[in-house]
């Protein structure tokens, strides 16, 4: 069971809306918050560094776990720690008592 006092962080989920630049007709996207100052709990899942193009790249992942509410995959959180993470894996907890984010940091 997920008390309430595991909730003790605070997260914006961000939704992307497309638009057309009137001049060019190029595809703009922007982010706009759909929930804002969610309670969330966060686990720090493992990182790791690898050579990629002779470049060296990190990867961070955590785990937000938030009350049930509309997320869907192609949204991004914010956390208060001034990242930015994009949700890879949304997972049900109970009958929609609890999701729990999978994310994974972006650069």
């Amino acid at each position: 069971m997920i008390g309430a006092g595991s909730f003790d962080r605070r997260i914006d989920v961000q939704r992307p809306a497309e638009s057309r630049d009137a001049g060019t007709n190029a595809v703009i996207v922007s982010w706009s918050t759909h929930l804002a100052s969610v309670p969330a709990s966060i686990r720090r899942a493992s990182g790791r560094e690898f050579l990629d193009a002779d470049q060296v790249q990190s990867e961070r992942r955590a785990v937000f776990t938030i009350r049930y509410a509309d997320v869907v995959v192609t949204d991004r959180v914010l956390a208060d720690d001034g990242l930015t993470y994009g949700i890879s894996d949304i997972r049900e907890i109970g009958r929609r008592r609890f999701l729990e984010l999978q994310c994974e940091a972006i650069q």
